[in-house]
């Protein structure tokens, strides 16, 4: 994990936008208990979206996408990851591991995030159980999601997929480059966001889809503050993966 993220307090989580999602708990086959939110399309769809947080966030900074996917009848499931947001526990705290000493908060995070390809299969299961054998599934991973979107993508059938302000590494590059180049991908970064925007630039120069999409956005904003700043990409957003959800 980047030294430059910070955990914002729980109070500075409470989102504004209006939400109508269910609640989720989704319990592995040890028992540990992730929550989700899920939104629900508002017609018989066989159209899906996993949203993934960013490492300094929780699941609640997509309310608005989720509730907007809804409204277009796309199944949407947000999940929190793992020591995350509602899914932390006396084990697993990313603010008890980010209070650590520097070599102990290291080892800490790996056995925390270890779990976290499995915990988001589960999720992407959970949204596909919502939909018919032919149901279609996109995936958008903000910041440290971006890398479980691969891994998702590269095991499982994924339509789409987002990288929001998530730098990847030479290695997670060449993972996408290999498989998962020629799936529509939506990129969003800030110019200034300056490891995130070099690779930003290099998973669009290795995508083949004629329908990806590159957004770069001035100054250093990485991830939600976007949303935040221009009312208008997660609208934007919602109808990229509404026109490309499709089979």
């Amino acid at each position: 994990m980047n030294a430059f993220i910070k955990i914002i307090s729980a109070a500075l989580l409470t989102l504004t936008a209006s939400s109508q999602a269910n609640d989720l708990t989704l319990t592995t086959k040890k028992g540990f208990e992730l929550k989700a939110s899920y939104y629900q399309s508002n017609k018989t769809s066989d159209r899906g979206v996993l949203l993934l947080h960013q490492c300094n966030y929780n699941r609640s900074m997509y309310n608005d996408i989720g509730q907007q996917l809804s409204e277009k009848g796309v199944h949407a499931l947000s999940l929190d990851f793992r020591g995350f947001g509602e899914s932390a526990n006396d084990e697993f705290n990313v603010e008890e591991v980010q209070a650590l000493p520097r070599e102990e908060r290291r080892a800490a995070w790996q056995k925390m995030s270890k779990y976290w390809p499995s915990d988001v299969q589960l999720a992407y299961d959970h949204l596909k159980s919502k939909m018919s054998d032919k149901g279609i599934i996109g995936v958008v991973g903000a910041s440290c999601g971006g890398s479980q979107a691969i891994t998702l993508a590269e095991k499982n059938p994924v339509n789409v997929i987002g990288f929001f302000s998530s730098g990847q590494r030479k290695e997670n590059i060449a993972r996408y480059t290999k498989t998962l180049a020629d799936k529509p991908t939506l990129i969003i970064a800030s110019e200034k966001d300056t490891g995130t925007y070099e690779s930003a630039q290099k998973l669009f120069t290795a995508s083949t889809n004629t329908n990806s999409k590159f957004i770069a956005y001035k100054g250093t904003a990485h991830g939600y503050p976007l949303l935040d700043s221009d009312t208008q990409l997660a609208s934007y957003m919602v109808s990229w993966l509404d026109s490309h959800l499709v089979n």
